[in-house]
């Protein structure tokens, strides 16, 4: 792999280091290589590997591997200690643990290191943070820090400020790195041509303060966290032992269709007091049939009053499958958040087809959760989700968007039941 300028240069820096970029430049990759140059280096060296799911920790434990593999097969430590998705040691007793920190940090209390990686850091909790430095108390240990940016505040907000100097800052934009990439064999003419391609047209469906700040990564004053650490952390709660007995409802959040995109089917239960998720289910495949399977299963297991389901693009045949099939006919109401007409379209009887804005929909699940009537699992996804739901002001226009909202998508769907007049829920 042929490294751009200022990865050498990252490659090379010894000390704490933060790297702000916009996304797909190369960040994670530079810092796994990084890490496994360490772990070679320094014999015994312990690296911490931090994110705020496990999913994202395991990735670089997984891209560490695959360097040393190519570069230092004959080092790595076979029998009891062969790697792990959690963990590497070398033959020189150096390691690398992944870490997930969940929404306080706790995960980490215990251990010491000499490096600690934190990836993604703008979306992680301030308490995530205080729970995570001290592990290189003792040693005198380096932090590096890479993330996209996530509006004008937090821990790495005030990081990338450097005002005590204690960083090497590196700044690059989707835009820099891809057009002056030199063409290789990992780069083609052909890949940075697409790419290009693949950011005008990011540009023109997105709006400016949108792709300033996923793209070309700048902190931008016009975007807020929709919801606060301390509102969603408030609305958590362990995942029950027992069966909640209600009337229960499924929120479902359709795959696009595209490579590492997630379904997301959100159970909830109303009680006489809230609405609380009893189950989630979260799957990679993309496929229809297996789509309608799993929710037609979920149906006989949980006994839905209502599904939701977005008929917007793919969804339109999950939602046509289901008001086709006996079972879930009469269950299934199809949100389309394209469009406002919260009133039933012309010749639908049934009442199952509902035009809402995004908007009315996250309006919907915020008034809920500052109003206690809506918990959901203690679970590091379902946090990471909702708080990377942002909401954007501009000219007296307001839009809600994010990278990791389908378990959110699927919340504020099965959340629109109290909507229902139908279902005699409680009044607002």
């Amino acid at each position: 792999m042929i490294l751009d300028n200022w990865q050498q240069k990252i490659l090379e820096h010894k000390g704490n280091l933060l790297l702000c970029t916009g996304r797909q430049v190369g960040k994670t990759t530079i810092f796994a290589h990084k890490a496994a140059e360490y772990m070679m280096e320094h014999p015994a060296a312990r690296i911490l590997i931090v994110s705020l799911t496990e999913d994202q920790a395991k990735l670089i434990i997984v891209m560490i591997l695959s360097y040393l593999e190519q570069n230092y097969k004959k080092e790595i430590a076979k029998g009891k200690d062969k790697p792990t998705l959690n963990r590497i040691t070398l033959k020189n007793k150096a390691q690398a643990l992944a870490r997930p920190v969940g929404t306080t940090g706790s995960a980490m209390r215990g251990f010491t290191g000499d490096v600690l990686i934190i990836d993604e850091g703008s979306r992680m909790p301030e308490m995530a943070f205080q729970s995570s430095r001290p592990t290189l108390l003792t040693t005198g240990g380096e932090i590096w820090m890479a993330s996209t940016p996530f509006g004008k505040e937090g821990y790495f907000y005030e990081c990338f400020q450097n005002k005590d100097e204690r960083w090497m800052v590196f700044h690059k934009s989707s835009e820099d790195v891809i057009k002056n990439r030199k063409i290789s064999e990992d780069w083609t003419e052909e890949q940075r041509e697409k790419a290009i391609k693949f950011l005008e047209s990011e540009k023109k469906s997105m709006s400016k303060i949108a792709y300033s700040q996923e793209y070309l990564g700048l902190f931008m004053e016009d975007l807020n966290q929709l919801f606060s650490d301390e509102l969603i952390r408030s609305c958590m709660f362990p995942k029950p032992e027992k069966k909640i007995i209600g009337k229960n409802f499924l929120g479902v959040d359709l795959a696009s269709g595209k490579g590492g995109d997630q379904t997301v089917l959100v159970s909830l239960v109303k009680t006489e007091k809230k609405l609380r998720m009893f189950d989630l289910d979260i799957s990679t495949k993309t496929e229809l049939t297996g789509t309608v399977r799993l929710i037609l299963r979920k149906d006989l297991h949980y006994n839905y009053r209502k599904i939701y389901v977005d008929s917007g693009g793919l969804g339109v045949a999950v939602s046509q499958t289901l008001l086709e099939t006996l079972q879930t006919r009469r269950k299934i109401v199809e949100i389309n958040n394209a469009a406002r007409s919260i009133e039933a379209e012309k010749g639908d009887k049934d009442g199952r087809k509902k035009r809402i804005l995004k908007e009315d929909l996250y309006a919907n699940l915020l008034w809920l959760m500052e109003n206690s009537k809506i918990s959901f699992f203690d679970d590091p996804e379902v946090f990471q989700s909702l708080k990377s739901v942002q909401i954007e002001r501009t000219e007296g226009k307001t839009k809600i968007f994010g990278n990791y909202t389908h378990i959110a998508e699927a919340i504020i769907r099965g959340a629109w039941c109290i909507k229902d007049k139908s279902l005699s829920l409680w009044a607002r």
